[in-house]
């Protein structure tokens, strides 16, 4: 289970850093990893910057060094007049993110672990709005996965694999509209 198969944008993997910074237990591991491939997608589909071809560059080493990728995004950045996105921001892009892996999950397992993952409380100032939805889903993992012995099996367990994947992207599919629409997002960033 790795979200491999979602293509992250620029202000997505600095969105991730800044909720990682904030609260150590999201931290991502393949920072470095997300910066260099987000640059080579850029530089294959035509963006000419200098700087973005030196950080595809670096994405030919096993694992990029980390001060060099810091370093040449920095100055990306600066070039482009981009700036760190706010807690707030990134925990609503941080939960679009999981909402999306959610969809698109592709077993029992993984839904139940990445359920799992999810605070049951937003971990950034955020609106009502977004505690809700973080309220939800933990909600959704104790309604599908909580086993309360023999007589009271989860509700996962009744459920063939097709059933479970098909409920859940059912009641997220409201949940990523509003999240991956930037009106509603930057109003629960708010």
């Amino acid at each position: 289970m790795d979200d491999k198969k979602y293509e992250y944008n620029l202000y997505e993997i600095l969105c991730l850093k800044t909720y990682g910074n904030t609260f150590e237990a999201y931290k991502i591991d393949d920072y470095d990893k997300k910066i260099t491939e987000w640059a080579e997608r850029e530089i294959t589909s035509g963006n000419e910057s200098d700087t973005l071809l030196i950080l595809a560059s670096l994405n030919l080493d096993k694992k990029p060094d980390s001060y060099e990728v810091e370093h040449y995004l920095l100055v990306y950045m600066r070039e482009n007049n981009i700036s760190e996105p706010s807690p707030g921001e990134s925990a609503v892009i941080w939960l679009k993110i999981k909402t999306w892996l959610l969809l698109h999950a592709e077993s029992s397992k993984e839904i139940e672990l990445r359920l799992h993952q999810m605070p049951a409380f937003p971990l950034a100032p955020a609106s009502r709005i977004a505690s809700s939805i973080t309220w939800h889903y933990y909600g959704l993992h104790e309604e599908l996965f909580g086993d309360w012995g023999p007589d009271y099996p989860s509700k996962a367990s009744t459920m063939s694999e097709s059933a479970l994947i098909s409920y859940v992207q059912c009641r997220l599919q409201p949940f990523y509209r509003i999240l991956n629409n930037p009106d509603w997002a930057w109003l629960l960033a708010r």
